[in-house]
């Protein structure tokens, strides 16, 4: 059975793909304004509405914002894994998926990345995440950077994976899960959680420093599971329902 037949590209998605071709081509980075209207309009040789249209696109992918005023125009903008998660809520959303399944998705994927942070973690990764768990400890009776310092240890697990793609991934599925940016609850920790997270952290990171992938695995399971059964003690009602989707809302650069 075929399936559906490939439209042809619009005028201004073709010209979107050139855009960001130049700005990957020229290096542009973050915050960095792109040519006026008419000059742009000179070098791709469309209409306006055309232009505009590709420009709206590319602001809806996280790749341009559109600043208003005197010296308004497209600034090239980074895309996020937020950007991703955020996309992902949406997706969720209409399928109605549960946010206990969030918490599911996470349980799968994060002991994997533990296990190849294990294999392939090099010393500037092992120093941060010894670093982060160091600042844990610290922090502890601060919930919001210990919050913060929790979040940071799990990114650096993805990082020191060594899989762009998984990392990337799991960066969204983190923004998806996360109580904050879920909207639903308050996601702080109690003191008693807190001390849990830490010591969870430490086995976690005392199983990659070893290089032991199966141990490392193991221990995230742990983590994850603990978490997953306070998330379930405490917000039962809240994490049966649909995932719902919390624009992203950024402040002018």
């Amino acid at each position: 059975m075929s399936g559906p037949a490939a439209r042809a590209m619009k005028q201004s998605e073709i010209v979107a793909r050139q855009i960001v071709a130049q700005i990957l081509g020229d290096g542009l980075g973050e915050g960095t304004r792109l040519p006026t209207e008419r000059a742009m309009l000179e070098e791709y040789q469309v209409g306006r509405s055309t232009l505009r249209e590709a420009l709206r696109l590319l602001e809806s992918r996280g790749i341009l914002s559109i600043r208003t005023g005197r010296d308004g125009g497209p600034v090239v903008r980074r895309p996020r894994p937020s950007d991703l998660g955020e996309a992902m809520t949406l997706i969720l959303q209409f399928e109605g998926v549960a946010f206990s399944e969030v918490f599911a998705a996470r349980q799968a994927l994060e002991p994997l990345l533990a296990g190849m942070a294990a294999k392939n973690a090099d010393q500037a990764a092992l120093d941060a995440l010894r670093d982060c768990v160091d600042r844990m400890a610290s922090f502890i009776d601060e919930s919001a950077v210990f919050h913060a310092e929790n979040l940071r240890f799990h990114e650096l697990i993805a990082q020191a994976a060594g899989s762009p793609v998984l990392e990337l991934l799991s960066s969204a599925v983190e923004w998806v899960a996360d109580g904050i940016a879920f909207g639903a609850v308050d996601a702080g920790f109690s003191q008693n959680q807190r001390q849990i997270a830490l010591t969870w952290h430490e086995r976690i990171f005392k199983a990659v420093a070893a290089g032991d992938a199966p141990g490392a695995e193991a221990m995230m399971e742990g983590h994850l599971q603990d978490s997953r059964e306070a998330w379930m003690g405490r917000y039962r009602d809240v994490t049966q329902r649909p995932v719902q989707w919390t624009p992203i809302t950024e402040a002018p650069a």
